[in-house]
């Protein structure tokens, strides 16, 4: 198969105030397609309509009967992980070895990293037959070497590839076409990455010129409705015969003549044209500008009395005979710690022996790196039993950090990007001193990783964050953690301060 058309396609979920996609068509050819936009925006129902996941409403789609959908969950293992580790084909082992996968995965997906549950649902996808392959966020987790392993994999796909993910460097290493799904509409480009997204920042800076002008203009038309209305307010007390005495009937021949002359009737007709005119502008900007207030503050009082915090030099079991061993590790107030290592090296294991060992009772957040279908439930019903002002309090909060609120509230299935993002949201009501954060750039998208690491750069309380995005790393933290693997030694970890 040469090419996958989707044509007229149209889709809305069934909660949804809107359709999702209207009359969309697409074209995608061999070799890679980027598809980016902000969370909720419809990338991962995209593709799930593609893979036959969702049924589509109306329209079609040409190409797709051998489709592999690579999602950003790592919750389970794939269906054919036995079937791909029981293959002794030269491909299967090539696949194997480029994603350095090992054979005793295949029984402990439970222990795995969710880096190397990645490398591993990446080679099961890559090894099935197909004409369409089309991974979500392949990169989560992942630490560069394993990023740059999976890249080499990538790029040796013959299909149609579809690719949906906020690493730039990957976006720019595969792409050949960029589909932008921005506030509704879809936009193409011949391009990679980033020549779309500059090519998108001129329409952009366009728009806001546009409408810089339309605002203007509005701004005038506003006060000549305020002079047509004092003018017919005058004219009203002119032609209104309420003051006049009884007795003049010259005066009143004369308020019935301008009456008759429909001088009132056309001062009227203008203000409404004018009214008119102003409403249709406003449309027009809103339309223009779907842009809403970004950037998170935290308020509320920091508990400063509660550190410093430390956990005491230790070694703690990792798997098998392997231990991480550290020296002793304290946070103290306006502490950003930025946690990185290579995948497997202990990092979440180290995060929940810090949160049993530091007894913070409810004055902390922690938002883990993946978030279970269960959890996500949950945080679903908890939302649902808020009162009406706090729920607007989260909901702003979604709202600033790049997700069209409204929409995510009438959502059934929300993108797992948004519901790290009501994860946030909903922790900071509490005004927490302490937030750990676990991989907090997966799943989302550029505009909102910006975004959270403006407003995490300016809370006062301690922060400390596992991360593999090294852009984030260095623009956030004040000292770091490394953990390193060693070999026939425990593994390590170092600080720099």
């Amino acid at each position: 198969m040469n090419s996958l058309k989707i044509r007229n396609l149209s889709y809305k979920y069934p909660s949804a105030a809107e359709p999702i996609f209207n009359a969309l068509n697409l074209d995608f050819q061999k070799g890679w397609s980027a598809v980016t936009g902000i969370n909720g925006s419809g990338k991962s129902t995209l593709l799930k309509l593609i893979s036959k996941e969702l049924k589509i409403q109306k329209g079609e789609i040409l190409g797709n009967d051998l489709v592999v959908y690579c999602a950003q969950s790592t919750e389970f293992p794939p269906q054919q992980i036995e079937e791909f580790m029981m293959t002794y084909t030269k491909e299967a082992y090539k696949l194997r070895d480029l994603l350095q996968v090992k054979d005793e995965w295949l029984k402990t997906w439970e222990v795995l990293s969710h880096g190397e549950r990645k490398r591993l649902q990446l080679a099961v996808a890559l090894s099935s037959e197909s004409d369409v392959l089309m991974v979500d966020e392949p990169t989560n987790h992942l630490d560069r070497r394993s990023q740059a392993i999976v890249l080499e994999a990538l790029k040796s796909y013959l299909g149609i590839g579809i690719l949906v993910s906020h690493d730039r460097t990957l976006l720019d290493a595969l792409s050949q076409q960029t589909i932008m799904i921005k506030a509704g509409e879809v936009l193409k480009y011949k391009s990679k990455f980033s020549l779309a997204q500059q090519a998108n920042r001129q329409i952009l800076s366009h728009k806001k010129k546009v409408i810089s002008e339309q605002e203007n203009e509005l701004k005038k038309i506003k006060k000549v409705v305020q002079v047509q209305k004092e003018k017919i307010s005058l004219a009203k007390k002119r032609f209104s015969k309420k003051n006049v005495d009884k007795n003049d009937s010259s005066m009143k021949e004369k308020i019935n003549g301008a009456i008759l002359t429909g001088k009132d009737k056309n001062d009227g007709q203008m203000l409404q044209r004018t009214i008119s005119k102003q409403r249709h502008l406003s449309e027009n900007i809103n339309k223009l500008s779907k842009e809403y207030a970004t950037g998170i503050s935290f308020e509320g009082e920091i508990a400063k009395h509660n550190f410093p915090i430390a956990v005491e030099k230790n070694c703690i079991a990792l798997f098998e005979s392997t231990q991480l061993c550290f020296p002793r590790l304290s946070i103290d107030i306006g502490d950003k710690v930025g946690i990185s290592g290579e995948n497997g090296v202990g990092k979440s294991t180290f995060i929940s022996y810090f949160i049993k060992k530091i007894d913070f009772k409810h004055d902390y957040l922690y938002i883990p790196q993946e978030i279970t279908d269960k959890q996500a439930e949950q945080l679903f019903c908890e939302i649902s039993n808020m009162n009406s002002e706090a729920k607007g309090e989260l909901f702003t909060l979604v709202q600033r950090l790049g997700s069209d609120a409204k929409a995510l509230l009438n959502s059934s299935i929300p993108s797992p990007g948004e519901v790290r993002k009501l994860l946030i949201a909903q922790g900071l009501l509490k005004h927490p001193s302490l937030i750990i954060l676990d991989e907090p750039t997966n799943h989302m998208d550029l505009e909102s990783i910006e975004l959270l690491e403006t407003s995490l750069k300016e809370y006062e309380g301690v922060l400390l964050f596992i991360t593999h995005d090294e852009i984030f790393l260095e623009n956030l933290s004040t000292k770091q953690w490394i953990f390193q693997k060693s070999q026939n030694q425990p593994y390590m970890v170092q600080e720099i301060l």
